[in-house]
């Protein structure tokens, strides 16, 4: 069988697969396993493969600077390097460069091919921002003197986490899910911009704010100067003077003088709640000087869902989705959707946690991808560079089975092309590579 130029790059590119003498098992690897890759390492200074599995123990070692240069290294010679990219942002966010893994993790989107994978960097980056969040709120927290001093953006508006104080367990989910509604309608407001309703979050528990703070006017300033917000909007659900009457009350704060400068309230039983929510909202808009626009009052007036009972789920996936239980959110966010099929947000809610409910970052799915990482790169390279020398060296010995042989032959002069240099798949410039047409013939018995 004769395999033409076409055949022969992917033929060494293939045959490189296992060019590593030693052949390090896939899968696992572990810091036990450092002084056997470092020699080999010393062996092959420059293979992609071995240099990502010492980065991996590194990593496991908790050594991450040792750890990132040998992945940084690999990544030289193999940009395509998934595993090694994957790694490469582990160690950066353990070490606290976030920054540096969130750069990571977004390049390995774009090398995940798998649905595995692209799960995978989606989930990681997810707890990326998660802890992106609690490392501004630390700061924030370290910083408020500095933070109080300055001068707050324009219009820039904080909902802190409502709170339900009546005697029905079952509704203290709606705590997360008016909080969400009230910041969806006020983010519609062309004149507002609102924070994002896990970065307020966030704040709250790593202030770990009472209950009774919660609704401080004095501490709710506080809480916004140190996001920045000009307003803070703050509320409550309890019980009304009716048996099934629910009543809801909210206001808004200027964090610059910590007095509330808008209130709003309304009261109904349950199945009214979204009506009482939007009540408050208009009215503390009213209170705040705001017109609105016929289109924002009507994005306002929209509703999420027209099923209550699919809110509260939903409301729950919140709650759990903050507590970073991934798989009761999911499960909450699937049972509004299944109750509401026309509930989106419940449904993009609930594939964005996916990923997290089965993510084991101790065991990544780029920890399998070993297995295939090709073992390219100089630490391959014969020192010779030969025509004949370098095929040979690099095919012999690495074709499988008894009695199977492989010929270098050349085709005659009139049929020679420009042939590039291929160590493991990687083409080089034409010009300073080999010249002629290889032909590799594989006689099997």
């Amino acid at each position: 069988m004769r395999f033409w130029r076409a055949t022969f790059l992917a033929v060494v590119g293939g045959l490189l697969l296992g060019g590593c003498s030693s052949n390090p098992k896939p899968g696992g690897v572990t810091p036990a396993d450092i002084p056997e890759l470092e020699a080999e390492r010393a062996k092959h200074p420059t293979n992609p493969s071995v240099l990502t599995r010492i980065g991996i123990a590194y990593y496991e070692s908790k050594d991450y600077t040792r750890a990132q240069d040998a992945l940084k290294g690999a990544l030289a010679v193999e940009k395509g390097n998934y595993p090694a990219t994957v790694y490469l942002g582990l160690s950066q966010e353990a070490a606290g460069d976030l920054a540096g893994a969130r750069a990571s993790y977004n390049a390995a989107g774009t090398l995940a091919k798998t649905d595995a994978e692209k799960r995978e960097v989606r989930g990681l980056l997810t707890l990326l921002t998660r802890k992106d969040l609690e490392a501004a709120s630390k700061d924030a927290i370290a910083h408020e003197a500095e933070l109080s001093k300055q001068a707050p953006a324009d219009n820039t508006v904080a909902v802190f986490p409502f709170r339900y104080l009546g005697a029905n367990a079952d509704l203290k989910p709606l705590e997360r899910g008016l909080t969400f509604l009230v910041v969806t309608d006020l983010s519609k407001v062309s004149r507002l911009t609102l924070l994002e309703r896990a970065r307020v979050q966030s704040l709250v528990d790593e202030m770990a704010l009472t209950d009774a703070g919660k609704t401080d006017a004095a501490s709710g300033a506080r809480s916004g100067r140190m996001l920045k917000a000009s307003s803070v909007v703050q509320g409550a659900l309890q019980d009304g003077s009716a048996a099934d009457k629910l009543k809801l009350d909210a206001n808004v704060v200027a964090t610059t003088s910590s007095s509330v400068v808008a209130t709003g309230t309304a009261s109904d039983n349950l199945a009214k709640l979204f009506d009482m929510e939007k009540a408050v909202v208009f009215q503390l808009l009213q209170k705040m000087n705001i017109a609105l626009s016929p289109a924002e009052q009507r994005a306002i007036s929209e509703r999420p869902t027209a099923d209550m009972q699919a809110f509260l789920a939903f409301s729950t996936g919140l709650e759990a989705e903050d507590r970073g239980d991934w798989q009761a959110a999911g499960d909450a966010y699937g049972k509004a959707a299944a109750r509401d099929p026309n509930f989106k947000i419940a449904k993009d809610r609930q594939a964005a946690v996916e990923p997290l409910a089965g993510l084991d970052v101790a065991a990544p799915v780029a920890l399998g991808a070993l297995g295939t990482t090709p073992t390219s790169g100089e630490g391959n390279r014969p020192s010779t560079t030969g025509t004949g020398d370098l095929l040979r060296n690099l095919i012999g010995g690495t074709v499988p089975g008894t009695g199977h042989q492989v010929e270098i032959a050349a085709r005659p002069p009139d049929e020679r092309h420009n042939v590039p240099e291929v160590i493991g798949g990687n083409v080089t410039d034409p010009t300073g590579g080999l010249t002629g047409t290889i032909v590799i013939i594989i006689n099997r018995p």
